[in-house]
């Protein structure tokens, strides 16, 4: 997997520089005959104007696969931490499984399921993931 940068569009605290002008200024930048290497950095430049720096997002791949049994497998893939989603062997119910692979990855890992929180983030909750 590649490594992107994606910035996310939300407001840090008052700035004179409006998200109007930082929009078309980016437009500009991204319009030029050909943008270069450092349109990044401008544009990057250009959002901490306005109070939204940008941040690393990650990439998330989904994957499907079949079981020995040839039932149906859902991989998730985001950095360190994978989720899978299969039939329980032994019933009809799911079984949804989620694996991280650092320490900093499990004490990052927030779960809810139907808008309630199964696991928090924060340091030694005592949870494991």
């Amino acid at each position: 997997m590649t490594d992107r940068v994606v910035t996310p569009l939300r407001p840090r605290g008052p700035s004179h520089y409006t998200d109007t002008a930082a929009l078309n200024d980016i437009h500009v930048l991204l319009t030029t005959a050909e943008p270069g290497g450092a349109a990044l950095a401008d544009i990057a430049q250009i959002l901490t104007l306005t109070g939204r720096p940008m941040a690393r997002v990650r990439d998330i791949e989904v994957t499907t696969a079949e079981t020995a049994l040839g039932w149906p497998v859902a991989c998730v893939d985001a950095g360190d931490t994978s989720v899978y989603v299969r039939q329980a062997p032994s019933g009809t119910g799911l079984l949804i499984q989620i694996n991280t692979g650092t320490d900093a990855e499990r004490s990052t890992l927030t779960v809810t399921l139907d808008g309630a929180l199964l696991r928090p983030v924060g340091p030694d909750d005592g949870q494991p993931a």
